[in-house]
């Protein structure tokens, strides 16, 4: 039996499914990443724009929702805040769309996490006014998101050893690993901007150390695209 609820979601992404719908992956603040069908979306005057499945955008949703049901369907959708600036800007839709994909294929399906989400939404809201430093904001949702997956670790060293025993070509230097500490830390004070290398290094080295902890995640097609603009 389906069941109606409201809901909050943040978009990942969406297909083309026939000639006039949608199917798009969201994760929920009730029951984690879902897939829903959206009718007749891509059509003149339709009753949703196709700008509310951008990537990481906010949503309030009223929706169907089955259990063990592959395909979801939503009722009502409109913008729970607007994120006008992740939209206009090259650079913060580039981030949109990289985290976007890392995020599809890190969490799991119906899985509940009320922290996660917090998470994602008020980091959403930071990239959306973020003015400068998009390379530490990108750095650090990742690190975050570590943790928010039970993956975290405390020290770069940690880190680092994970990554050399692995075989990761893209050795860490010094100011990388310092660099990294700070983040894991919180700690910023004494650490000068990074140099677009190194952004792109700790970049790799992070995404290395999330492909050893989920075999789900392979290659990012997006990365390329975010290292191009690092730094």
């Amino acid at each position: 039996m389906n069941m109606r609820y409201t809901t909050r979601g943040i978009v990942l992404n969406y297909m083309k499914y026939g000639e006039t719908s949608i199917i798009v992956r969201i994760f929920t603040e009730l029951f984690g990443k879902q897939a829903y069908l959206v009718q007749g979306v891509r059509v003149p005057k339709a009753k949703h724009s196709m700008a509310l499945f951008q990537p990481l955008m906010p949503l309030d949703m009223v929706v169907y929702h089955k259990k063990h049901t592959t395909l979801q369907r939503i009722i009502e959708a409109k913008c729970h805040i607007p994120i006008g600036n992740i939209l206009s800007d090259l650079k913060k839709a580039t981030i949109a769309t990289f985290l976007t994909e890392l995020l599809h294929k890190v969490l799991y399906e119906e899985e509940h996490n009320e922290a996660l989400f917090q998470f994602l939404l008020q980091s959403i809201l930071k990239l959306d006014e973020l003015v400068d430093g998009h390379e530490l904001f990108y750095l650090d949702f990742m690190l975050q998101l570590c943790r928010h997956l039970g993956l975290g670790c405390n020290a770069a060293a940690e880190m680092n050893e994970q990554l050399v025993r692995s075989g990761f070509s893209g050795k860490l230097d010094k100011s990388e690993l310092a660099l990294l500490d700070a983040l894991l830390t919180k700690d910023m004070e004494d650490i000068k901007r990074p140099s677009r290398q190194s952004v792109r290094n700790l970049l790799a080295g992070i995404v290395r150390y999330f492909q050893l902890h989920i075999d789900t995640l392979d290659t990012l097609k997006s990365l390329p695209i975010l290292q191009e603009i690092s730094g």
